[in-house]
């Protein structure tokens, strides 16, 4: 598995991907908000998709525009603290170090290789 669908796999399942949460009633894996105004929402701004399938590409898009396309003022040497950090700020309750922790426990299963919160995304994408 590439190292963006294992980053993307790990957000799936840190948001709750499974029967009744709202990932899973949204078929949107990674809780995205609306970045365009016309995109169809639930009553708390959650994107909401027709399919899985769409919901997992948009989660991967904005995984690229962030890690390779470096928006959000990402860089290289940033880390996967920094990366979750913007992805899951404390400012809407979430906890980013343990966000942060889950997510390189899980990459480094699935990628058999050791990713710690520090490792840039230069490291981890290769």
């Amino acid at each position: 598995m590439e190292p963006l669908e294992a980053l993307a796999d790990a957000i799936m399942t840190n948001e709750g991907w499974r029967l009744g949460t709202r990932s899973w009633r949204n078929r949107n894996p990674g809780n995205l908000r609306r970045s365009n105004p016309i995109q169809p929402v639930d009553k708390d701004g959650y994107r909401i998709f027709d399919s899985l399938a769409q919901g997992f590409l948009a989660l991967r898009a904005d995984l690229d525009a962030k890690t390779r396309l470096h928006s959000h003022g990402l860089s290289n040497s940033s880390t996967m603290l920094d990366l979750l950090n913007i992805y899951a700020p404390a400012g809407d309750a979430n906890n980013p170090t343990a966000y942060t922790n889950f997510v390189c426990k899980w990459t480094s299963a699935i990628l058999l290789r050791e990713i710690k919160p520090l490792t840039t995304l230069q490291e981890y994408l290769g």
